[in-house]
């Protein structure tokens, strides 16, 4: 009875835990102009109730402990509490997002990051020592929970925003009393992003990768697209009474070129070219077996989620909540047909998508079967139209000198309305900015022109100039561009020379600059689109380093031949011919010489 009981009372416990968490995840698909497609693979985790204990607490052993660990991960919550971390924010992002032939950025860009690892924490501590010592340890602990080199996060690639974070995600959050909340950011350009970064990501979730959306995450299918980013975002939220959750927020989004994806599928992963018979020649032009004019992509296609990703989508995350995963699909029903198919252990049922007059539809994934979505389309650049961004910036590096350079932005509006948009930019401290060269210039209907009046478009600036192996330089610039114009920005700085120590081992590559972030708002100052630059590749003045090497072999050379003549000189004797056969002639050698070739010349006698 008492077992019976105990076991009952589990089961109580385990379903009011539940009760008090969340979880759900879906799957958006949008085909996109030139037989291209857009997946976001979104997962949304929020905790159970808890309280953050006050500094009185803290040491109170008959304070009691309730975990929250249930479906959010216990391996991510230790370590934003051993850090006092509010909110997280860890992008990792490659490839181009080509806004003019894909539109907006998923979200709205609030969880895609520039090229590389982006990293942004809200952190509570005492005071500005402290903050940064938790700072460190919390990229410390990411770089090996995620495999990543977030450990070379330090004071030189760290920034402290300002306008860029008005809208900090913290919801009625309370810092301990005698606490405040420091803001850091750090990104590392050059990072790479691999599979050794979704596996953690995987780890993350409830379901393992083992059921739900997440179980057609293969990390070759994943990075063979055109442009990708993997975000994990965490806030809390408290209420008045102290009562706070977690909240954690998953994203991948993802570019896929469909007709590269068909081709391995049927090919094989290896690159073959095209044999002659398959290639689509245009007609009307010279062809024969040396010359062949080629014709855009078939638009004609047919394809399903298992020939992009090599999986199909293992049931829901849980049976016995089965509205927890989801499948939206936005396409344009008047040419392309999207068909539902469920593999049961006997038959394969199909049911084809309807918008219901919509341009979007939505599938539930409710039974523990396996699913697969299929695309048919007639025409399959006759897409859902693309929502233009509200801003288009342009970011690159002028001049050819090695010793000094400039940076030029220009921002365009297309549209009708005057766009106010939050330009960040850090910059690494061997680039030397000169904010005093800083030059505008606007182009319109009627002209280009220089602008003599900055504070007409920089409303609000703040500059935190950089310092030699300390700190980077931090611009902040609240800017406004006038309809249907381009706003160009310009300013000079100056590369300093490294030691020989921080060159990297591709110095002649050059160096990555981070990209600049844009937040556009609206007139109730909120912000409503948020996406980066590309990167710029940065040339400094670069040593010489093969000449270390020829030095080292020169002189080796050169001791060994002195060595090799001088040891001769000491330890050898010069000696005439006619003393060295003299020498030879008497030697024990050559007297056993003698007498074994005169005893094989007596036996030959006798015989």
């Amino acid at each position: 009875m008492r077992l019976l009981a105990r076991a009952i009372c589990t089961v109580l416990w385990i379903k009011f835990i539940l009760a008090n968490e969340s979880y759900h995840e879906s799957l958006d698909l949008k085909p996109l102009p030139r037989n291209k497609l857009l997946t976001g693979f979104n997962f949304h985790t929020e905790s159970s109730p808890f309280q953050i204990l006050k500094d009185a607490d803290i040491n109170d052993s008959t304070t009691s402990k309730i975990s929250h660990y249930t479906l959010f991960p216990n391996t991510l919550g230790p370590i934003l509490e051993s850090t006092d971390t509010r909110e997280l924010s860890l992008k990792f992002t490659q490839g181009w997002w080509d806004s003019q032939s894909w539109g907006k950025l998923p979200h709205d860009g609030f969880f895609s990051g520039g090229t590389g690892v982006e990293v942004v924490a809200v952190i509570e501590a005492s005071n500005v020592l402290d903050a940064k010592q938790k700072w460190s340890k919390l990229t410390k602990i990411l770089s090996g929970f995620f495999c990543a080199s977030l450990n070379s996060i330090n004071d030189e690639i760290t920034t402290f925003p300002k306008y860029a974070v008005e809208n900090v995600n913290i919801e009625n959050y309370r810092a301990r009393l005698g606490n405040k909340l420091f803001i850091f950011r750090a990104s590392l350009p050059s990072e790479p992003v691999c599979t050794e970064n979704l596996t953690p990501f995987i780890k993350l979730l409830p379901t393992r990768g083992k059921a739900g959306i997440s179980s057609l995450l293969d990390g070759h299918k994943l990075f063979d697209s055109l442009w990708h980013g993997m975000s994990v975002d965490v806030t809390t939220v408290c209420d008045d009474e102290n009562n706070c959750k977690l909240k954690l927020h998953q994203t991948i989004n993802q570019v896929i070129d469909v007709i590269r994806s068909i081709r391995k599928k049927a090919e094989g992963n290896i690159p073959k070219p095209v044999s002659g018979d398959k290639l689509r020649c245009d007609q009307n032009k010279t062809q024969n077996i040396w010359q062949c004019f080629p014709l855009n992509d078939p638009t004609n296609l047919e394809w399903s989620l298992a020939t992009l990703f090599g999986r199909n989508i293992k049931g829901p995350a849980f049976e016995d909540d089965p509205e927890v995963t989801r499948v939206n699909v936005e396409f344009n029903p008047s040419s392309w047909q999207i068909e539902m198919q469920r593999d049961n252990p006997t038959t394969i049922i199909t049911n084809s998508l309807n918008t219901h007059g919509t341009i979007k539809a939505s599938e539930v994934i409710n039974e523990q079967y396996s699913y697969d979505f299929k695309f048919v389309s007639t025409d399959s650049n006759d897409v859902v139209p693309i929502q233009a961004p509200p801003l288009q910036v342009s970011r690159s590096l002028m001049g050819y000198s090695l010793d000094n350079g400039g940076l030029r932005s220009a921002f365009t509006n297309p549209s009708d309305k005057e766009v106010d948009f939050i330009y960040f930019e850090s910059l690494p401290w061997f680039m030397r900015l000169y904010l005093s060269s800083l030059e505008l210039t606007l182009k319109n209907s009627t002209g280009s022109f220089s602008v003599t009046d900055q504070s007409k478009y920089i409303k609000q600036s703040y500059y935190r100039p950089s310092s030699d192996r300390e700190r980077p330089s931090h611009m902040e610039l609240v800017m406004s561009v006038p309809p249907n114009s381009t706003l160009a920005m310009t300013y000079e700085f100056d590369k300093s020379l490294l030691l020989y120590r921080e060159y990297p081992p591709d110095a002649n590559h050059g160096f990555d600059v981070e990209p600049a972030v844009i937040i556009v708002k609206d007139k109730n100052d909120s912000k409503i689109y948020e996406f980066r630059t590309t990167s710029l590749l940065l040339t400094l003045p670069t040593p010489d380093f093969s000449m270390p090497y020829n030095v080292i072999i020169l002189t080796c050379t050169v001791l060994s031949l002195a060595f090799g003549v001088v040891f001769n000189l000491l330890t050898k004797k010069t000696v005439t011919e006619e003393e060295f056969e003299q020498v030879s002639q008497n030697s024990n050698f050559a007297k056993l010489k003698t007498l074994v070739l005169s005893k094989i010349l007596r036996k030959t006698k006798i015989d």
